[in-house]
């Protein structure tokens, strides 16, 4: 059907290239070693991504715009966005914009920041990311990519098979700032020990490795790409108040959050009129 509705040429290339973004993206990201636990979030990313493309494309057709340097505003949240806008995520939104024509700014900020600045300040074009429920200024895309929250905790610290949040109370907990609104744990949180949150990942994954917490509440692949950064870090000598010798376990206690892309009203009306309704 896709195909049908966009016959000009130049859109079935555009639509082409794109794919072959997202293959390439899929190669990469599925040579990363991460922790068996979270093998079925990959995959579900890499078919999520293909959404994307289709959002893309279908706004390429849906507007007469000539190309635009869209400036976006995401978090630093590696692998999925680096400091430099770079990552699993701002790879496949970077590329199948520019197979379509438009050039991609970022500007990156802290994880929770970019929701406020984005809202507080018109000069940025568009979002990356924003969870499904939660709602922007402009035209958002249907969800094109899932992050998968959980539960990351030590092997031999008798919570390696929780299947739910609940069973944490009592324990000592660290997470991401905004985490219980968005994993819907509000009503938990005086249940644990201790419930902290972090914006720099490090003090995440830091306690755990330390004794110091029982449980990283967090997408599965940021915490195995920081795990891993500190694991270099300790084999440098940078790292002596943690073990990272230690095995962790990714237990996946929460639903997939899906993820969409916001686009501001004022310089994009008509890019995805169409587009966030496909």
């Amino acid at each position: 059907m896709l195909l049908r509705l966009m016959t000009p040429r130049s859109r079935l290339q555009c639509l082409a290239s794109s794919n072959i973004a997202v293959a390439e993206n899929a190669k990469r990201f599925s040579e990363n070693q991460v922790r068996q636990s979270c093998v079925d979030h990959c995959r579900l990313a890499v078919v999520w991504s293909v959404v994307l493309v289709i959002v893309v494309s279908v706004m390429a057709m849906t507007t007469s715009l000539s190309a635009k340097d869209i400036h976006m505003i995401a978090p630093i949240i590696p692998p999925h966005f680096d400091d430099t806008g770079k990552g699993r995520i701002g790879d496949i939104v970077t590329r199948a914009l520019n197979d379509c024509g438009h050039r991609v700014r970022f500007t990156m900020v802290p994880f929770g920041r970019h929701w406020k600045d984005y809202t507080d300040d018109e000069a940025f074009d568009g979002l990356a990311i924003a969870e499904a429920d939660q709602a922007f200024p402009g035209h958002t895309t249907i969800p094109f990519i899932h992050l998968q929250d959980g539960a990351t905790v030590l092997v031999g610290s008798g919570l390696e098979n929780i299947q739910s949040v609940e069973e944490l109370a009592g324990m000592r907990v660290v997470t991401y700032p905004n985490a219980e609104t968005i994993l819907g744990i509000e009503t938990l949180v005086p249940k644990f020990e201790i419930f902290r949150t972090r914006t720099n990942r490090f003090d995440l994954v830091r306690p755990l490795l330390s004794g110091r917490a029982d449980v990283i509440l967090a997408d599965g692949l940021i915490t195995a790409h920081f795990i891993g950064e500190l694991s270099s870090n300790d084999r440098a000598g940078l790292e002596p108040d943690v073990d990272t010798t230690q095995m962790v376990v990714f237990r996946r206690i929460f639903e997939p959050g899906p993820q969409r892309l916001f686009f501001g009203s004022t310089r994009y009306p008509r890019i995805l009129t169409n587009a966030w309704r496909f």
